[in-house]
């Protein structure tokens, strides 16, 4: 199951990426060596060490506390599939974009609590640095899966994809995880089709994509996200932009793509993966005392 979530994602991703590559949109800085390196650096990462470890974390967990509810809810998905679905792609959307809000929002006032979000910060800013240091970097599809070493043991949406898979929804979790890792990885590949729609001279068809735009996140308004203006906290869903529209209040759509992508980094970060990746100066992202 795991094997063959990750090869439909994975294949997607190659695919991209070598589109990217023959199309010439990773020239002149808009990708750098040590962005290819950090690819294959977080991906191994991801399949080798992350998900397996937190495969085996929840098993044993869930195994300890409810023993004889493995596989308790596969009703639910046999009788009804297409509500089960639904419902499980809102609830992990919704915890991955509180989530992702949670590392980018002003910092809370509760210490414990500031803690936790530099953290957080302190693993999700690989996923934000792109290029040199000369501003020419911009988003790729290779930039997916990019992000810290903890990344995927804090997230609660992986949690939860996993704890119902324990519980029996099977074919709900593959086709959800499958769409969203697919969606989620074309939404990073350095294109922005709905621009033309968006800019269209009929403004039926402006107002339609600008209404479609509210309800699901498109290349663009996740290319925002990636800016380094004020649109960086922004538009923090995957595929859900309703959420970032009514309850995140982080939707931005704009017109036009990022001037500049990414944050700003130092020529540390930008001259080693190793240094971007296993990143464990959590008090940097600590107010000052």
């Amino acid at each position: 199951m795991e094997q063959l979530l990750s090869a439909i994602v994975l294949v997607f991703i190659v695919l991209a990426a070598l589109w990217e590559l023959a199309s010439g949109r990773n020239k002149d800085g808009k990708k750098t060596k040590q962005d290819w390196y950090m690819a294959f650096l977080t991906t191994a990462m991801m399949l080798l060490v992350q998900r397996p470890l937190l495969v085996i974390a929840i098993s044993l967990i869930m195994i300890t506390l409810f023993p004889a509810s493995a596989g308790s809810l596969a009703w639910l998905q046999q009788d009804y599939f297409w509500w089960a679905l639904i419902g499980f792609f809102c609830i992990e959307e919704f915890l991955h974009g509180s989530a992702h809000l949670f590392a980018h929002a002003r910092r809370p006032k509760l210490k414990a609590l500031q803690w936790i979000q530099a953290f957080y910060k302190m693993n999700h800013r690989p996923h934000h640095l792109s290029g040199g240091t000369d501003n020419k970097g911009q988003v790729s599809v290779t930039q997916t899966f990019i992000n810290g070493w903890a990344w995927w043991f804090i997230l609660p949406n992986y949690w939860f994809q996993l704890i119902t898979l324990y519980f029996g929804l099977t074919e709900v979790f593959l086709v959800a995880t499958v769409f969203k890792g697919l969606w989620s990885a074309h939404t990073h590949v350095n294109w922005n089709y709905d621009l033309y729609f968006l800019n269209h001279h009929n403004k039926w068809v402006r107002r339609i994509m600008w209404g479609l735009c509210h309800v699901i996140t498109f290349p663009t308004q996740h290319h925002q996200h990636h800016s380094r203006s004020k649109n960086s906290a922004k538009n923090v869903t995957a595929t859900l932009a309703i959420y970032d529209w009514l309850i995140f209040k982080t939707l931005a759509i704009e017109t036009s793509k990022p001037k500049i992508y990414g944050w700003r980094q130092s020529e540390e970060e930008a001259n080693s993966v190793l240094k971007r990746y296993f990143n464990i100066n959590i008090k940097k992202y600590m107010p000052d005392r």
